[in-house]
């Protein structure tokens, strides 16, 4: 059951790890980044995860809260090269009356029933985790090699992006735009995402999302996943970089092992905010 439950965790998390003057104007949306700049991103996930065992429904109640920090360290033939860290990671989670709570910052919610999650999590805080991508916001390159023993979870957690992906050439208020996207590294996951100029000031940029979630192989795992996303960006003009983002989830999933079926309903809110420091 614990497996289980951290395969949905992990499946939501990249959906979040995992994100706009006047109607009569044009504006080109791109990443404009100078080496060193520093960004700090402040994610919190809220999460219900509904799943039958044994033909008993149990609702698992999740919140989540991510730090990390990036930092441009090159800029060279199209390519922003990029240093990630997780700094903090904390959970509170509640199901039949128990509750778990981890913190990356207090070891006393490492052992005991925080134990698996401490394992998992405390192996990413602190490690570099080197990516590159156009001025678009496509991921082109990413090294996971500082990470050792945690493939799982760190391919996920780095294969998504906070980062916009931007069309090319000028835009309007009112256009669209379409991108399929695998946030994935190792599954058969895809996310189609339509982009919507809604709002263009002299400092900022607003966009809506809406999107599809589907997917049959997750980390190797047999996973019937079918659901519905969508959320409002808020971007810096002059950087390209998100300056706060709400994302909401509808997820329906069904994952097979060891011969059974578990369904699940999984309903989430994120709010993310970034700082240059």
């Amino acid at each position: 059951m614990k497996s289980i439950i951290s395969r949905m965790t992990i499946v939501i998390v990249i959906m979040f790890t995992i994100t706009i003057a006047n109607a009569q104007k044009a504006v080109e949306l791109t990443y404009n980044l100078n080496v060193g700049d520093k960004y700090e991103f402040n994610t919190e996930l809220n999460q219900d995860i509904s799943f039958d065992a044994n033909g008993q429904t149990m609702t698992l109640e999740q919140v989540m809260s991510f730090q990390m920090g990036t930092q441009v360290i090159s800029i060279a033939d199209g390519l922003i090269t990029q240093d990630l860290k997780f700094d903090k990671v904390s959970m509170n989670q509640q199901i039949f009356g128990m509750e778990l709570n981890y913190n990356s910052e207090d070891e006393s919610t490492w052992t005991g029933m925080g134990a698996q999650i401490a394992d998992q999590f405390n192996k990413i805080i602190g490690v570099s985790i080197n990516f590159g991508m156009d001025n678009k916001g496509n991921i082109v390159e990413i090294d996971l090699s500082e990470l050792k023993g945690v493939d799982d979870l760190t391919n996920n957690l780095t294969s998504g992006s906070n980062f916009a992906l931007y069309p090319k050439g000028d835009i309007k208020v009112g256009e669209t735009w379409e991108r399929n996207i695998k946030p994935l590294k190792d599954s058969e996951m895809r996310v189609f995402m339509k982009y919507t100029l809604l709002k263009i000031t002299k400092k900022q940029v607003i966009i809506s999302l809406d999107g599809t979630l589907s997917g049959n192989v997750v980390d190797g795992t047999e996973v019937k996943l079918d659901g519905t996303t969508g959320g409002e960006l808020i971007v810096d003009r002059n950087t390209g970089m998100l300056v706060n983002s709400t994302m909401d989830i509808d997820l329906t999933i069904e994952i097979e092992q060891q011969g059974m079926k578990i369904p699940a309903n999984i309903v989430s809110t994120s709010a993310t905010t970034v700082v240059k420091k």
